[in-house]
């Protein structure tokens, strides 16, 4: 299914920049503009940024011949810098121009490029996953995963303490990509503040892939650390994109593999040791910030949304609905303290 979408969303408009001549090139056309650059290497991750395509090719859909729309997944952060440099050494037109830079790892990037050049007035730029400390020209919206995570913790910890009673109780662990990403370490934060709320008798460690952005391409890394992690740790609750495949895959492969988490998406089918997943709407979220700036001209104001949304949760998978009370519990304490920190 995912393969096939791909090869889909190839043929109407998707590239992967890889040399001089992938430069951004719009076609001579009055319509609307629309370019979507996403996560280096990102998509294909079964979860955040299929989840953006499946949002931007619905768009494509239900407002073709309204909008052009390109779309890049670039192979690197300097080919990420060689587009958007692009977009925007573009003259300034009557024609609406957006573009969406669908990952916090170009935040950087963005400010360096609109100091050079400056956004002309036909020009928009929608950030995801940002805060904008950096009091960037653009409009951003930061889906905090605190609330669900806050909710994952619980569901960890309450797993754990079951095992006690055979004396196979262990602790939990963390994966995230890198130690820089300020989204996933709220999220980090969240799921030790749920955990620590629910049981005292274990504990949570947390551990890095990478010092960058690489950190979300290393499945195979997360693969061979599992065979470690397992031996310490009852539940792995993974944060780290892409690489999040391999502690998947580890889990299908070996029966003393530890309990974990998906990603963004409803991840129950990828193994019977997914608990539950963090869901992320990011694929409605995009959808309606399309829709909002095709049709009223500006894009809706920088927003941060959590689990009083509805763009969020924490969903339970299948074969683990016997937590359901024990969440359910929870929930009105994960909404005010995912509030308190927004």
């Amino acid at each position: 299914m995912l393969s096939a979408l791909l090869a889909a969303t190839a043929l109407s408009g998707l590239s992967a920049c890889s040399s001089d001549d992938d430069a951004y090139t719009p076609l001579a056309s009055p319509r609307p503009q629309v370019v979507v650059m996403y996560a280096p290497g990102g998509l294909g991750d079964q979860g955040y940024n299929d989840c953006i395509l499946a949002g931007v090719q619905s768009f494509k859909k239900n407002f073709y011949g309204k909008a052009d729309v390109y779309q890049y997944s670039p192979g690197s952060i300097n080919e990420a810098e060689r587009l958007l440099t692009d977009w925007l050494s573009l003259p300034e037109s009557d024609v609406p121009a957006l573009f969406v830079v669908a990952s916090d790892d170009y935040e950087a990037l963005t400010g360096m490029c609109l100091r050079r050049h400056p956004l002309s007035a036909n020009k928009r730029i929608l950030l995801f996953e940002s805060d904008n400390e950096m009091g960037l020209p653009v409009t951003t919206f930061h889906l905090t995963m605190a609330g669900a995570s806050y909710l994952a913790g619980v569901t960890a910890a309450t797993y754990i303490d079951g095992l006690r009673q055979t004396g196979e109780s262990k602790d939990a662990l963390i994966v995230l990509a890198h130690p820089d990403d300020a989204v996933t370490a709220q999220a980090a934060a969240s799921f030790s503040d749920g955990f620590y709320a629910t049981t005292s008798a274990a504990k949570v460690d947390t551990e890095y892939l990478a010092d960058d952005w690489t950190g979300y391409v290393s499945a195979q890394l997360a693969y061979r650390n599992m065979s470690r992690w397992s031996q310490s740790y009852s539940f792995v609750f993974p944060v780290a994109g892409g690489s999040n495949s391999g502690i998947y895959r580890y889990t299908r492969e070996y029966a003393d593999a530890p309990l974990t988490a998906g990603m963004d998406i409803d991840q129950s089918a990828l193994s019977r040791n997914i608990t539950g997943s963090v869901i992320k709407h990011i694929d409605s979220v995009v959808y309606n910030y399309l829709e909002a700036w095709l049709t009223d001209g500006e894009l809706p104001e920088s927003a941060v949304f959590g689990l009083a949304s509805g763009y969020t949760d924490w969903q339970l998978s299948p074969f683990f609905t016997q937590y359901e009370p024990v969440v359910a519990a929870a929930r009105d304490e994960a909404v005010r303290k995912e509030k308190s920190q927004l």
